[in-house]
Formats: C-alpha cells, sequence, structure tokens
C-alpha cells in the first residue's frame, strides 16, 4: 500500500524532537502512590456504547480496542499495517474474470492459537459474521458500510476455517485497509446464538437493491433488534472479543473495567507478534468531563495517563516538581483538525458568502495564542498540510472583519433595524443572523475558544449563541443535522485521506459528512480518488477537491491542535501521533 513519504517523515522527525525533550522517566527517590500494573486512564467523556459496529465516539473506541482485534492492525510508530488477528498480511491477486472481474482478492490466515473465550477457535466464519452484520441492512451502521462497499464475497476454506478470501469489485486505494481493518471480528456463537444472519448471503446483503428488499425480512429485522439491545453494549457476558481484556463492570459516571484474561492466546506469540504484546493485569476508564478535576486527579496520582490538557494547565503542572517528578509530559503532534460544523442546509448558511464571512470573522491566531498556549497551527483545508497532496497554494482564510462584513452584505445580509445583528429576508420572513453553536459539555478549552469568537462575530453583526449539550446528546445532534454550528473536529487516517465519509453527499445520511456538504463535482473527484492507484493522478484529483472545499468553506477550518498528554513514569510507554495518543496494551510496569 502507498504511504505518504513525506508526511511520514516530517511527523517522525517533528515527534521524535519533541519526545527528546521528556523528562526523566526513573525517578527512584520519588515514593509513588501507586506501584501496581492497573493503568488508570482519563477520558473527557463517557462511552456511549460498547458495541463495536454500533458505538459512535472515539471514548468508546479506546475500550473496545483492547477486547477486539482486527485482522491487521496499524503500528503506532511507523503506521505501516502489521498481522494482528491473522498470521501475515493477505496475499492479493487481481481477479481476471467471473462477476467480480477487475477487482482483487486478498487471501488470509488467522492464527493457529487463536480461540474465544468459550474456547472455540476464531474462524474465518466469524469474519464473515462480521461483515454480514455490518452489511444488515436495518443495523445502523452506514458509515462503516461505506468502508466495505466493495467486499462482495468471501469465501471460507472447508478443509480449513482459518484460511478465507475477501472479494471486492474493484481496485480501491486503501483495499487492503478496509478489507482488514475496518471492522473488528466479533464472535458468532454469541452474538447471533441463533444462526439468523446465515441465512443470507453475503453477495445479496452486498447489493443495494437486493439489501434494500431484505430489510423487511423478519430475521434480518429480528437480527438487528436483539444486536442493537442493550445488553450487547453494557453488560458482562454478552461484550468479549478474542483480544487479551475481557469487560468486568461498568458503573456509568465512575469507571469502566477491563482485566487481562488469565492464559491469553496471544501472549505465546509475541516475540513474533509485537502487536500482540499486552503488558497490564486490568485497566481503569475514568470519565472526568470537567478540566480541573482532570487536572487534580493527575496532581492525587489518581489517573497515569491524560490527554488534552488545557494549555495553561499543562504547563504549569510541568513547572510544579510534586507534579514532573512523577509524570513525563509530551506534546505529540496529533493527526486531528479543529473546526467549526456548519449546517450547510440552513437558509442562514447555505450561501457560501456567509460561510466564508465566518471563516473571516474569527481571530484563530487569537484563539490559538490564548486558549491553546499555543499549541496549535493554522489550516485552510481538512487535511494535514505535511502530505504530499496538500494544496501549498491554499492559505488559512485570514482574520478580516471589513472582509466579512463586505461578503455579507453581498450576500444580502444588512442592519436593517440598526439592532447591531445583520438580517434578510428569507421567504418572506426578515431573519436576523442569530446562530446557535453547540459544544460538548466536557470542552472546557472548546467553550472558552467560542467565546473569543462569539466577541468576533458581534463585531460584524452576527450573534452567535453557545449552548454547552451532553456529550452523546451533542453527538446525535450533530449526526442527525439538529443544529446550525458546532465546535467539532476530525481524526486523520494515518495512512492515506479517504473523503467519502466526510465530504460525499451520500455520507450527509448516516455518515460522517456533520456539515451537509453537497457538491457533485466533489462527489465525482471523491468517487475518482477511490479508485486510483497510481500516487501522482491520485495527488492532483486530491489537490481538485481541496480547492473546491477550500472555495465552498462548507465549515470554518480553525487548526491543527498539537497533544498535551502526560504518563505516569511508572509505565514505560511510548506515545504515538495516532489518536488516542498511547497503547494501553504497551504498558509495561517499570519501578527500578
Amino acid at each position: 500500500m502507498n504511504r505518504f513519504s513525506n508526511l511520514l517523515y516530517l511527523l517522525i522527525i517533528s515527534f521524535l524532537t519533541i519526545t527528546a525533550c521528556k523528562t526523566d522517566p526513573k525517578q527512584a527517590a520519588v515514593d509513588y502512590k501507586r506501584t501496581d500494573n492497573n493503568v488508570i486512564i482519563r477520558l473527557r467523556a463517557e462511552p456511549d456504547r460498547l458495541n463495536p459496529i454500533l458505538m459512535t465516539s472515539n471514548y468508546a473506541r479506546v475500550i473496545v480496542d483492547q477486547m477486539y482485534m482486527y485482522l491487521l492492525t496499524v503500528d503506532p510508530q511507523s503506521f505501516e499495517l502489521m498481522p494482528h488477528l491473522a498470521k501475515a498480511l493477505p496475499t492479493i491477486q487481481e481477479i481476471t474474470d467471473g462477476p467480480w472481474k477487475g477487482g482483487l482478492s486478498y487471501a488470509f490466515e488467522i492464527h493457529d492459537e487463536a480461540v474465544w473465550d468459550n474456547g472455540t477457535p476464531v474462524t474465518g466464519n466469524d469474519y464473515l459474521f462480521s461483515i454480514k452484520a455490518v452489511m444488515n441492512p436495518v443495523i445502523p451502521a452506514a458509515r462503516l458500510r461505506s468502508y466495505l462497499a466493495d467486499i462482495k464475497d468471501i469465501q471460507v476454506d472447508p478443509d480449513n476455517p482459518k484460511k478465507f478470501t475477501v472479494f471486492t469489485n474493484q481496485k480501491y486505494m486503501l483495499g487492503t485497509e478496509s478489507v482488514s481493518n475496518s471492522v473488528p471480528i466479533m464472535p458468532e456463537y454469541l452474538y447471533d446464538p441463533q444462526g439468523l444472519m446465515k441465512n443470507f448471503t453475503l453477495v445479496d446483503l452486498s447489493d443495494p437493491a437486493k439489501a434494500d428488499a431484505l430489510s423487511k425480512n423478519p430475521q434480518i429485522m429480528q437480527f438487528a433488534a436483539d444486536f442493537d439491545s442493550e445488553k450487547f453494549s453494557r453488560e458482562k457476558g454478552f461484550i468479549a472479543g478474542c483480544g487479551p481484556y475481557q469487560f468486568e463492570e461498568w458503573i456509568t459516571g465512575q469507571k469502566v473495567i477491563l482485566t487481562k484474561k488469565a492464559n491469553w492466546w496471544g501472549d505465546q506469540l509475541t516475540d513474533e507478534y509485537p502487536a500482540l504484546a499486552a503488558s497490564p493485569t486490568s485497566m481503569e476508564f475514568l470519565p472526568i468531563p470537567d478540566d480541573a478535576t482532570a487536572v487534580n486527579a493527575i496532581k492525587s496520582e489518581d489517573v497515569d495517563v491524560s490527554t488534552d490538557i488545557p494549555g495553561a494547565d499543562y504547563f504549569a503542572m510541568k513547572n510544579e516538581p510534586s507534579t514532573s517528578e512523577r509524570y513525563n509530559f509530551y506534546t505529540p503532534p496529533l493527526l486531528q483538525y479543529a473546526c467549526l460544523y456548519l449546517n450547510n442546509d440552513n437558509p442562514k448558511l447555505s450561501d457560501k458568502r456567509v460561510r466564508r464571512a465566518l471563516s473571516h470573522a474569527i481571530n484563530v491566531d487569537e484563539i490559538i495564542k490564548t486558549v491553546y498556549e499555543g499549541l496549535a497551527e493554522r489550516t485552510a483545508v481538512p487535511i494535514n498540510p505535511s502530505a504530499p497532496y496538500a494544496d501549498e497554494n491554499l492559505k488559512p482564510v485570514l482574520y478580516n472583519p471589513g472582509e466579512a462584513k463586505r461578503l455579507l452584505q453581498e450576500a444580502g445580509w444588512t442592519d436593517s433595524n440598526g439592532d447591531g445583528t445583520v438580517d434578510k429576508q428569507i421567504n418572506g420572513e426578515k431573519v436576523e443572523l442569530n446562530l446557535s453553536c453547540y459544544v460538548s459539555s466536557t470542552s472546557e478549552t472548546g467553550r472558552s475558544a467560542l467565546l473569543l469568537a462569539q466577541g468576533n462575530l458581534k463585531e460584524v453583526g452576527i450573534n452567535m449563541e453557545i449552548v454547552p449539550k451532553e456529550f452523546t446528546v451533542y453527538m446525535q445532534d450533530v449526526r442527525s443535522k439538529n443544529y446550525e454550528m458546532a465546535s467539532g473536529g476530525r481524526t486523520i487516517s494515518p495512512t492515506l485521506w479517504e473523503p467519502t465519509q466526510d465530504w460525499y453527499s451520500e455520507a450527509a445520511a448516516g455518515g460522517d459528512n456533520h456539515n451537509n456538504f453537497k457538491n457533485a463535482e466533489a462527489d465525482k473527484l471523491i468517487e475518482q480518488i477511490r479508485v486510483t492507484l497510481d500516487e501522482k493522478a491520485r495527488n492532483e484529483l486530491y489537490k481538485k477537491l481541496q480547492q473546491i472545499i477550500y472555495e465552498e468553506q462548507p465549515a470554518v477550518f480553525l487548526m491543527y491542535r498539537t497533544g498535551s498528554m502526560v504518563i505516569h513514569k511508572r509505565f514505560d510507554a511510548k506515545p504515538t501521533i495516532m489518536p488516542p495518543g498511547y497503547v494501553p496494551t504497551e504498558f509495561k510496569l517499570d519501578l527500578q
């Protein structure tokens, strides 16, 4: 698979430079509050659910990824795919005849030692079931289905069910990653004890017309109802993968506890397969939405890992001897950007001139300086500026209140009644440019940034109301497009940019196209990008797509964040620029 080597080089050099400045992890003279091998991880919000297909939050993912496994995983330092549940990278062949002519086949073999919690082997049938579960048309997994759209059939070797082949109907730039790292493998015996999905072929489920017809099938509906039930999201005994950790308890608002399985099958393979290493004996995930509470938890050594610490608190603790002698401090670059989502279907925001006016009106540099203590850099479009396909001609929209006022006036927004807020006739009714901006109640820095933006917007005649919402409610409203503006951000893949989920028109319904961005020309480019394997040609398509996004300004693109993270010194652990910034299984107790 092609990797954007320039981006990798720049990120690794930057990361090594930053991590080289960390403090000495060995502090023998310090008495640590705890010396156990239990890692306590602070989350900014409660996970929504622990069903690996239906979860929607990254806070759930960091927990789920300790229990479930993928065929391949991404090396947190090199970003290359490496074996996880599979013995090796797949054998790939071009399909030259038959119904999938022009596509590729991917042959895998699962570790002989891999077993489920009931002692039965993990097989290709479990992989087939997991893909079928996603493709069930009643299951609310449209986002995942888009990643698997090219998979048309899976054939399990009848003589050795550990071996199987995945067939796709076209070449795809992220084909290997799509078939091996999109969906964790789930035990068929647990999630479909009645064998309901066995009655349907993947060939039919992957056909949009046939899948639509199947959506009224009683067995399809029954499986979806069972799969979406509470027990598969929260109850012990019904949350189980073949990974090293098992689910013990979820006390709402307090913690989620995982413990390492006794005699986990992967322990015997770690010398050859480092991704199977699992060092901690247990993990606790604490949802601590309030930053001040999280800072106090760090100071009292009640958490071992915390990320996204407010800049002022981060530097204050780093300079405080009692904290710095117990924790290592890191500021890795992050593969994520911050933005203000804009509902492009809303009549107030449907004109790109209004959206660009919002970008000109907000003083992002001031926000970076005062709210984030400089731990960020501006961005013009939703890709990492170091990527080789980044269009260097596209510069961040400058803070320019005068230009913002001009654009608003050009779009017909003027202050006709002198109340300080611009207005316009829409469908025969005078509408004031009042905008509600949702923000997760767990994001104190987000609210602080919005307060500065609120003052900026007021100067150009836009009245923005800041509306904090509980995280799960916030996500529901954003996904359902029940909002005008929202403070948000997106994580970027460490491999190639796949814009389908965020920018394809169809992804506005059920995908991650939170801005309701719909553009026919952009759709055509995205379709071409997906199947263009030539790097040079694909990079040119990427640039054309960036230019459309930049011209349309479907969101206010703010900045790329730099991480602010602490890890307790009793653990030997390497940070990574991949979210969430650390790998829990790699934490090794080191008290020497």
